[in-house]
């Protein structure tokens, strides 16, 4: 059962060394925030170059890493209790860095997609490792300000992984797989460094009864939009690079437009880090569940560059605050456990099962309609909204 976090007998550290170790796992976020990007959204475009890839294989690809990743998400608490975090998230590196190296000397249409799916379970027991050691030991106030930071750093990291995408691909295509390997080197020898990760406490009854109840409906409501935030995001990254109305553009400035989307999801953060109204109205949760499906029929519906573009900033700052509120409601109620991390990381690679597996599934019925993919992805956003509505309203009536 959840528990609420508290600031009551946290593992003592000195603050230097705390720092120090922070400054470590965000270096290891920043890192593995490049490789992620490229190998799991950017490859898209990488797959459309190389071998002339169009929306139903790269939706197909896409779904797969999808259910790869809820497998590797909920496998990483396990995995981490039986080898120890930092000593997993170094043979994780070692992995994804070899994998890298076998892409880039054979990239050959099936090595690529075999490197793609076991790079994805990798990349998926990775995070909440990292989620858990950078929320562990801390009282929800800090713990506010430190996810903001954390999220801050990886999405503005991925926003110009993203746009550098494009620059790569059109000069040396697989040059994506040794940004990738660096990434990875560099975290290994981040990882050769010492640090002593604190132990969260056991907690025990807020002493705010108003705010276990609100921080306990936040959580399930950004956990039912999360799902449909990721379906979004990896059905655009399938769909994207067939878009008309980026058809004329080079893959440098697809990549570049398409990132925009990420850029605002990080002002979002941003945003999020330096306010708390946020953590006590979490009915807001349900605007930024129906943004969600307004914004993706915005972008992919009107042949506007310019509206495109406004439209992705709409999206990015609605998956922002459900992201957002989903890794900090999960790990306030929980200290910082890993296997809550597990679950927020599930649930995106649930996601990413449905809006690339529900495109997929469009194209198989009517192929080369990209209307059809749409109208399938837009569905599942329609569907994710009206839970968190039902959820919020029987929570009101409990609440009564």
């Amino acid at each position: 059962m959840l528990q609420p976090l508290i600031a009551e007998n946290p593992p003592i550290q000195s603050p230097a060394a705390e720092r120090g170790r922070l400054a470590g796992l965000f270096a290891l976020e920043i890192l593995g925030s490049i490789g992620g990007t490229l190998m799991m959204l950017g490859i898209f475009f990488y797959m459309q170059t190389a071998f002339q890839w169009g929306a139903r294989r790269n939706l197909e690809l896409s779904a797969a890493q999808g259910a790869i990743y809820v497998v590797g998400a909920l496998s990483a608490s396990a995995v981490a209790d039986r080898l120890g975090k930092r000593p997993m998230l170094r043979l994780l590196n070692a992995i994804m860095g070899a994998l890298a190296v076998v892409a880039f000397c054979y990239p050959t249409e099936k090595i690529v997609v075999t490197v793609l799916l076991i790079y994805t379970i990798c990349v998926a027991c990775q995070w909440p490792i990292i989620e858990s050691l950078v929320s562990s030991g801390t009282e929800p106030e800090e713990l506010s300000r430190r996810i903001s930071v954390y999220n801050l750093f990886w999405s503005a990291t991925g926003a110009l992984a993203m746009a550098a995408c494009g620059v790569i691909i059109a000069h040396f295509s697989r040059g994506i797989f040794l940004a990738a390997l660096a990434g990875h080197v560099t975290s290994s020898i981040v990882l050769l460094f010492p640090a002593n990760d604190p132990i969260a406490p056991h907690g025990h009854a807020d002493p705010d009864p108003q705010l276990l109840p609100l921080r306990t409906m936040a959580m399930h409501l950004s956990r039912i939009a999360l799902p449909a935030t990721y379906a979004v995001i990896y059905a655009l990254g399938a769909l994207m690079p067939t878009l008309p109305v980026l058809a004329p553009f080079s893959p440098t400035m697809k990549t570049l437009i398409a990132s925009v989307w990420m850029a605002a999801r990080s002002a979002a953060f941003l945003l999020l880090g330096a306010t708390i109204w946020w953590q006590t109205r979490p009915r807001a949760l349900l605007i930024a569940a129906i943004v969600l499906l307004i914004s993706f029929l915005g972008i992919t519906v009107f042949p506007s560059i310019i509206g495109m573009i406004l439209w992705q900033i709409a999206l990015g700052l609605a998956i922002g605050f459900i992201y957002a509120a989903s890794l900090y409601f999960g790990m306030v109620l929980s200290a910082g456990n890993a296997e809550q991390g597990g679950y927020h990381e599930a649930l995106i690679g649930l996601g990413s099962i449905l809006g690339p597996g529900s495109g997929a599934l469009a194209e198989a019925i009517r192929p080369g309609s990209q209307m059809a993919d749409i109208a399938a992805v837009a569905a599942v956003l329609w569907i994710s909204a009206m839970l968190a509505v039902l959820v919020s309203a029987r929570s009101g009536r409990d609440s009564s």
